[in-house]
């Protein structure tokens, strides 16, 4: 939806509240979408037809553009300060977080009452990283091959099938979206068999049919690690990888697999803390605007562009988080993944919000984000389930 249909849309900030109660009555008398005083909804859109992105206020919008971390197996102060005073947009569960099905069930399904019944009633991502082989931590989940041993088979229904069965198993508890399939060529630091393999070809096959397996589970899914980690000789959770290869070789080794991760519709693809000198000389993927051109422009992806977790320190390069932050969507990232300390947290949003207030990140590139934030929500119909 372009900028002409949002300016077409404003509503009173009466009309939004309204639908927010709306909706959440809806979801506390266990309906979801149907008729409403005779006039039937779409389940995939926000409750009374309602424009979310146009009303929001800046601070509304930058908290849309974060995934946090929360400390442990139940919702707490800091998580539902999140939630209520900075609207963010998804949160990010580790293996400490997860015990069993039910408990991840209302652990999930408390977080996202909460989200609806703050306006403006945005329903959270709930995302793991649930890769299968040696990257897959929620205990209700069925095992699964590693990718590597995927590849191997040459198979790429296996692969269809792998994430279309692990995104159904998440489902069951709430949770809405998997950070995978890893699309890296190669088994470099960091990787090794969570790659499919070290032929651009035979990822390209494996890593499309799992977006596909994921898209029929109804689970968002994530190509990562843009522009590609495989070939990497560090690990960037430690430090900041280089990556040496001539543009020719980015073109034809690395993006290949990215390439047709956008042809199959993947909603988001996730950017690396990784130097391409041939791409940028100074900035890691994530934080550099010629990378996340070349995603834009030459492959043609218009879906969300989020980062590897900020925490990690090829991301902060020995600064802090929120100065990451802000380079980051500066650099034309959508959102954000911190799993960092809340008041860590909590200082990335207040800066992000101040380079918008200042201009130094113009408003209109902000809700532009925010726009494919929510038009994914909608797309993969997170406002019917909650």
């Amino acid at each position: 939806m372009g900028e002409a249909s949002i300016a077409g849309m404003c509503r009173p900030r009466g009309a939004l509240r309204a639908a927010a109660l709306l909706g959440l009555l809806l979801l506390l008398a266990g309906c979801s979408g149907g008729a409403v005083g005779g006039e039937a909804r779409d389940p995939g859109k926000p409750a009374g037809g309602e424009d979310p992105v146009g009303e929001m206020s800046v601070r509304e919008m930058v908290g849309q553009m974060f995934v946090v971390s929360l400390g442990g197996t139940r919702s707490d102060y800091y998580i539902e300060k999140m939630v209520r005073e900075r609207n963010v947009g998804g949160v990010l569960l580790f293996g400490y977080n997860m015990r069993s099905l039910p408990q991840v069930r209302r652990l999930t399904g408390e977080l996202q009452r909460l989200s609806m019944a703050t306006e403006p009633a945005v329903p959270l991502l709930v995302a793991v990283d649930q890769e299968g082989g040696e990257v897959q931590s929620a205990p209700w989940v069925s095992p699964q091959p590693s990718a590597a041993e995927i590849g191997a088979s040459g198979d790429p229904e296996a692969a269809r099938r792998v994430a279309r069965r692990i995104g159904s198993e998440l489902l069951e508890a709430g949770v809405n979206t998997d950070l995978a399939p890893v699309v890296d060529t190669g088994f470099g630091a960091a990787i090794g068999s969570r790659s499919y393999g070290e032929n651009p070809e035979l990822v390209s096959r494996m890593g499309s049919a799992a977006v596909e397996g994921f898209r029929e589970a109804g689970v968002i899914s994530a190509a990562k690690h843009f522009p590609n980690h495989g070939p990497a000789t560090s690990d960037s959770h430690t430090g900041l990888p280089i990556v040496d290869h001539d543009m020719d070789t980015v073109l034809s080794r690395d993006l290949p697999p990215f390439a047709a991760a956008v042809r199959a519709g993947v909603p988001m693809v996730m950017v690396g803390h990784l130097l391409y000198p041939a791409i940028d000389q100074e900035n890691p993927a994530s934080m550099s605007p010629q990378a996340i051109r070349l995603l834009r422009e030459r492959l043609g992806f218009d879906g969300v562009v989020i980062t590897d977790d900020l925490a990690m320190a090829g991301a902060r390069q020995g600064g802090s988080v929120a100065r990451a932050a802000v380079r980051a969507v500066s650099a034309g990232a959508d959102m954000l993944i911190v799993s960092s300390p809340p008041p860590q947290q909590a200082e990335a949003y207040d800066a992000l919000v101040r380079a918008v207030r200042s201009g130094g990140i113009p408003e209109r590139q902000v809700r532009a984000s925010v726009r494919r934030i929510v038009e994914m929500k909608e797309d993969y119909n997170l406002y019917a389930r909650h």
